[in-house]
């Protein structure tokens, strides 16, 4: 499934970036325990219809968001999320190339982020972008 080897190809940028931070990330449904009182990441990636546009079904194409949610303990400064938003803007630029296993693809979309989420402690600011790729069934 090639929508994994696109997640696959993401995380590989982004679990070392956050490591220089440092910052935590929570990768999908895998085991995490937020720090307290720190910012961390939830990282997602929300799959798209998988499309055939080839004859003879030989290869598929994958489109998808990824979204990076900056989840940050109320009190601290809006401008923490808003420099992280632009760094993983940096991270993450429009058309770069996305590879793994088989599926080649490119960012689409720019990183935006999207309306705070308040939640008791926390808030959290969702960011997120679009990638497309294809890779042989």
């Amino acid at each position: 499934m090639s929508h994994a080897r696109a997640r696959r190809a993401i995380e590989a940028l982004l679990a070392p970036w956050a490591e220089a931070r440092p910052i935590e990330v929570a990768f999908g449904a895998e085991p995490f325990t937020p720090p307290e009182g720190e910012i961390y990441l939830r990282a997602f990636l929300l799959p798209a219809s998988t499309l055939s546009r080839y004859l003879g079904g030989e290869a598929y194409e994958f489109t998808g968001v990824y979204q990076v949610s900056i989840v940050v303990p109320n009190g601290r400064p809006a401008a923490e999320p808003e420099q992280l938003v632009d760094e993983l803007a940096d991270l993450f630029p429009v058309d770069m190339a996305l590879s793994n296993g088989g599926f080649e693809g490119l960012v689409l979309t720019p990183v935006h982020p999207g309306p705070s989420i308040v939640e008791g402690t926390t808030y959290t600011v969702p960011t997120s972008f679009t990638y497309q790729g294809a890779a042989d069934k």
